[in-house]
């Protein structure tokens, strides 16, 4: 499930960022970079980027069946 991020600015991880880290590890939570008052990178846990990966991965296959681009494979012998 998506949940939206913490927010912080790039002079707090400049000062706290053991602390702020442990935040990300420990509630699962992305935590949005702000510079200048802008949204400049996000911290998240290597789970939820590989979660995250996962979900992008079915999209996009969904879509390529729906533009025809994927093949039925009856055998592994259709692989070659």
């Amino acid at each position: 499930m998506f949940s939206l991020p913490d927010i912080t600015s790039a002079r707090e991880i400049q000062r706290n960022y053991r602390k702020l880290f442990d935040r990300v590890k420990r509630t699962k939570r992305p935590l949005l970079v702000m510079k200048d008052n802008k949204p400049d990178v996000v911290i998240m846990g290597v789970k939820k980027l590989e979660e995250m990966e996962a979900v992008m991965a079915v999209l996009q296959s969904r879509e390529e069946a729906q533009q025809g681009k994927t093949k039925v494979l009856k055998s592994l012998k259709d692989l070659r």
